[in-house]
């Protein structure tokens, strides 16, 4: 309850900050894979991959014609047909996420900036459930010591053309252990393509 009250405070300030300070708003949809890592107890490493879909709306703040900061909101949806090879594991999430960068913009003209970017990403993991052939499960439930939680860290490059459409391509790396247990690990990483239109 603690973190989503987090993110309702967050999302309330980004709120803020846009009426209070000059920020340019745009509005975006996400491509990607959401990849997996879990390790167990004898440190054997299994790597695993999503499919992800995202609505992500962006604050961005430029502070100079080279500097920006921008602060946004993003809901991501996560499918897996037969989870790591697993006939019986078709992995369903969603996920609230904030992130926060800052760009460092490389002027090509008055049409076109390219910029590049990199800051940290709080995510909140809303859904985790297996859908089977006539049920589905949920993974808290199956699994108490998985945590909702992460903090990501990442950056990427991209493109903001003609002042109304930007186009970006990034990595996020999950910092935190997804699982509560000394005996093994999960961490995620998120690579994604993204295109905004900015109001």
């Amino acid at each position: 309850m603690k973190k989503i009250a987090f993110f309702l405070a967050l999302a309330t300030l980004l709120f803020a900050a846009t009426q209070t300070a000059h920020a340019q708003i745009s509005v975006g949809a996400g491509i990607g894979s959401r990849i997996y890592t879990f390790q167990d107890a004898q440190g054997v490493s299994m790597p695993g991959s999503t499919f992800t879909l995202s609505v992500e709306f962006e604050a961005n703040f430029r502070l100079s014609r080279l500097w920006g900061v921008s602060v946004g909101a993003d809901v991501a949806g996560v499918a897996a047909y037969h989870f790591m090879n697993d006939k019986s594991k078709n992995l369903g999430e969603i996920y609230l996420e904030a992130p926060v960068r800052a760009k460092l913009y490389i002027p090509l003209g008055s049409q076109v900036d390219l910029y590049v970017f990199a800051g940290p990403v709080a995510s909140l993991n809303l859904l985790s459930a297996d859908f089977h052939a006539k049920a589905s499960t949920n993974n808290y439930e199956t699994n108490p010591d998985l945590r909702r939680f992460d903090l990501m860290l990442g950056g990427g490059v991209g493109a903001e053309i003609i002042r109304h459409i930007r186009v970006a391509v990034g990595y996020d790396h999950g910092l935190l252990n997804r699982v509560a247990t000394a005996n093994s690990s999960v961490h995620s990483g998120v690579v994604k393509a993204a295109v905004y239109y900015m109001f």
